[in-house]
């Protein structure tokens, strides 16, 4: 059952919402464990306020599973390539399956060999890669992930989507919040924070997006082309990602997009490398060093106008532990969708704390 008025805002918790959504992507074929762990993710980056990679996904992966871009009968299969190198074609998996199982995968490699590297292609949207680098880290691994997929930004001087916004998350353990975490894209801003600026109406900042014409734009909803970040280092970042990801793993995505007879498809392709960091000094030692670095950096005097330095992810985890006491608000909008997308699943609702 919903409760009732979808027309409200409301605050519903995270515990709650990833039920939902797992109900949801079981109602469309996809095993209990395998809607979870996408529900997750999801629910991961709504607790963070990372709300462009949140639930808001959720009607979008209903369209890629009903035009066939996603799998949810899709049965990943781990390739060995040697003892601390694997791959893993994902049949068009949702992204979080198998990431979570090249994860797995590469932490028991890593206890044995000290480090590990999984390639994963032929999936879906994997969500916010910084999940992934987050759980390595708080099991005592330094950990990697960088991505490719359909072209959404401009590679430097081009006018016209040319790269993926290739995302980059690094996670190590220790810090304040027990893993210090970088989640960024290869643009200046992601695909999902255009996307949610133009369901909002808000303008951009100039420099985020170039319109269909390919001139720089700040009116969001004519934003047609990602920016990258640092001009030609964004680009290049971006280049050597599809190389080191979708190429290397005998998928290329981006010159069968752009090339001759251009094939338009959603897929994207992760690496990512794990590092047992006990295998190279105690993990307490480690832990304290980073721990004392951050307090180093945390206590530099502040430029005008800053009112605290923080690091990597802290105002994202501080939003957590937040979002976790009093529950991820909804929008009235988006509240709107999930009672919907209940009706057309067949699924109960979802019950909201407030509003």
């Amino acid at each position: 059952m919903t409760d009732g008025n979808a027309k409200a805002p409301g605050m519903i918790s995270a515990r709650e919402l990833a039920a939902f959504v797992t109900r949801v992507f079981a109602s469309r074929g996809m095993q209990e464990a395998h809607a979870a762990q996408v529900a997750d993710v999801l629910t991961w980056a709504d607790l963070r306020g990372i709300d462009s990679h949140g639930v808001e996904r959720v009607p979008s992966y209903l369209n890629l599973i009903a035009n066939g871009s996603i799998n949810p009968h899709a049965a990943p299969r781990l390739d060995d390539a040697a003892p601390a190198l694997f791959r893993i074609d994902a049949d068009r998996a949702a992204g979080p399956v198998p990431m979570m199982m090249a994860l797995e995968e590469a932490t028991r490699r890593a206890r044995l060999y000290g480090v590990a590297t999984g390639i994963v292609c032929r999936c879906a949207h994997t969500g916010a890669v910084g999940y992934y680098v987050q759980q390595a880290a708080r099991q005592g691994f330094v950990a990697m992930v960088m991505g490719s997929g359909p072209p959404l930004m401009a590679y430097h001087g081009a006018s016209v989507p040319s790269l993926s916004t290739s995302p980059l998350a690094i996670g190590v353990p220790g810090g304040p919040d027990g893993a210090l975490m970088l989640d960024m894209a290869s643009a200046v801003a992601s695909n999902g924070k255009l996307k949610q600026a133009q369901r909002e109406g808000k303008p951009i900042p100039e420099g985020w997006a170039l319109d269909a014409e390919g001139r720089v734009t700040t009116d969001a909803a004519k934003a047609a082309v990602a920016l990258p970040i640092g001009g030609p280092k964004g680009a290049g970042l971006g280049l050597l990602f599809e190389c080191v990801t979708s190429v290397l793993a005998g998928a290329p995505l981006l010159a069968n997009m752009l090339g001759p007879g251009r094939k338009s498809f959603h897929m994207q392709s992760e690496m990512l490398i794990v590092i047992d960091a006990s295998k190279i000094r105690p993990l307490a030692d480690f832990d304290a060093d980073v721990r004392t670095l951050a307090d180093v950096i945390r206590d530099l005097p502040k430029a005008d106008g800053f009112d605290a330095i923080r690091l990597p992810g802290e105002r994202s985890e501080a939003e957590a532990r937040a979002r976790a006491a009093s529950g991820v608000p909804i929008s009235p909008r988006l509240r709107a969708q999930l009672q919907d997308v209940a009706v057309s699943c067949g699924v109960a609702g979802p019950i909201f704390i407030a509003g």
